[in-house]
């Protein structure tokens, strides 16, 4: 993992990775644009350097930046995990 964000229900900030805190509100906001674009509550987008995943599940949406050979599946799996045990 690169970079990852999670956004309350609201779309707001709720936690970002350590190293990209300074960027938290433009990661936050790139998350909900790529979400609200794609009108869905699951999105991913590879790009030459990279992915980025977006989970929207319940009250929480999560964002992940990984690595250009991460296992789509394998992400996304995780990702809804942490959701899960979010909603507890």
């Amino acid at each position: 993992m690169r970079a990852c964000v999670l956004l309350d229900a609201d779309g707001r900030l709720v936690a970002v990775d350590d190293a990209h805190e300074p960027d938290g509100d433009a990661l936050a906001g790139l998350t909900r644009e790529l979400l609200e674009r794609a009108g869905t509550s699951q999105a991913e987008v590879s790009t030459g350097a990279g992915i980025v995943y977006a989970v929207r599940e319940g009250e929480w949406t999560l964002s992940v930046v990984a690595g250009r050979f991460a296992l789509s599946s394998l992400v996304v799996f995780d990702m809804r995990r942490v959701l899960e045990e979010l909603a507890r």
